[in-house]
């Protein structure tokens, strides 16, 4: 019985991990784009893939899940470079771009 329940709440635990990391990269998604945009290079692929997850404390010392993500964009469409998203819980923390070639 207790076994029946502990899976159930390891279950529920994963799949709200999955639910919240879903809304992360969407919101990293729009950041990458919008940080693109704004530096005149086109955001390849339009989507950003997982590079590292952690926990981290943010401004009032709650700890929070901090995910990276990674994204390639190009500026004179002959070299890719690459970006990258900080997310601290469903906030973007950080949005850097590589050293690129201006066209």
């Amino acid at each position: 019985m207790i076994d029946n329940g502990l899976t159930i709440l390891l279950l529920l635990g994963l799949a709200w991990l999955w639910w919240d990391s879903r809304g992360a990269a969407e919101r990293a998604i729009q950041a990458a784009r919008r940080s693109c945009d704004n530096a005149g290079v086109t955001f390849l692929n339009d989507t950003v893939g997982w590079q590292k997850v952690r926990l981290k404390r943010n401004r009032l010392g709650r700890v929070q899940i901090q995910r990276s993500y990674f994204f390639e964009f190009a500026s004179d469409m002959e070299h890719r470079y690459r970006g990258e998203v900080i997310m601290l819980g469903q906030q973007v923390n950080n949005v850097n771009l590589d050293v690129y070639r201006v066209g």
